[in-house]
């Protein structure tokens, strides 16, 4: 997988609606429709950053029978704007939603996004905080109800860097005021922090379970626009502990919540 790749899976069963047709609206097609309609789509020919922000490169739909990864998408991303934005993790899921959304009824059980690390600008950046922070009142009248016990993974593959980050990770993700992603703890129970492997091509195997980072809370809403912003709260806390490999992070629901 090149770098620049960013790939994002959808876990759960779909049921399709009655008049959806994919073959005159596959995954493809509806993804590449709903970021140019959000502006997120760059131009083939337009390097400038602020031109979108990512290339469509491939997307698909997994028969039933195969495994519980439903819907991918795979995008390259563009460089960034100048000061550096966040991850943009929160729009590829609310893209990724949408389309699901428009084939049928999606029952998620976990999301997964490959994120470069590697190819971000060294050194933490108050620009990306501001997109996360700006993004709060959207969920700030959510009701309590909603709130869904989850589990949080960053897996940094054969290396170490994200479990080595995790002691400092659940310390800023505490110490940001925010309502999203509340009542934050680090898992330490191997059986509880192993989840799903990464459903990503090319990613490299954990050697051994240490090397993913796991935490627990609650999350606002059970919906891809909370999944997707947490995943950039959790990626962009990684990038202050200095983590600058690929990493795959993995938001699915907590089927036993402060156990």
């Amino acid at each position: 997988m090149a770098d620049g790749t960013l790939f994002c899976a959808l876990h759960g069963t779909l049921e399709p609606h009655p008049w959806y047709d994919p073959a005159t609206a596959d995954p493809y097609i509806l993804f590449h429709a709903r970021s140019h309609t959000r502006r997120w789509l760059a131009a083939p020919d337009d390097g400038r950053p602020e031109a979108g922000l990512w290339g469509m490169n491939d997307a698909g739909l997994d028969p039933l029978d195969e495994d519980s990864r439903r819907l991918w998408f795979q995008v390259s991303r563009q460089p960034p704007a100048v000061p550096r934005r966040a991850v943009p993790a929160q729009q590829m899921l609310d893209c990724a939603g949408a389309v699901a959304d428009r084939m049928g009824r999606l029952d998620l059980e976990a999301a997964q996004l490959l994120v470069p690390l590697q190819d971000l600008p060294p050194g933490p950046d108050e620009g990306a905080y501001g997109d996360l922070v700006s993004a709060l009142a959207w969920f700030a009248e959510l009701p309590a109800r909603s709130r869904t016990a989850v589990l949080v993974s960053l897996d940094s593959g054969t290396g170490t860097e994200a479990s080595d980050a995790a002691p400092a990770m659940v310390e800023r993700l505490c110490e940001i005021r925010q309502q999203v992603f509340t009542d934050i703890t680090a898992v330490t129970d191997r059986d509880a922090a192993r989840g799903p492997a990464p459903g990503i091509p090319d990613f490299p195997a954990m050697e051994t379970e240490g090397h993913r980072a796991t935490f627990e809370g609650y999350l606002a809403e059970w919906s891809c626009e909370a999944i997707g912003w947490l995943m950039a709260f959790v990626c962009e806390a990684a990038i202050e502990q200095g983590v600058r490999v690929p990493v795959v992070a993995t938001i699915r629901l907590n089927p036993r919540p402060g156990g």
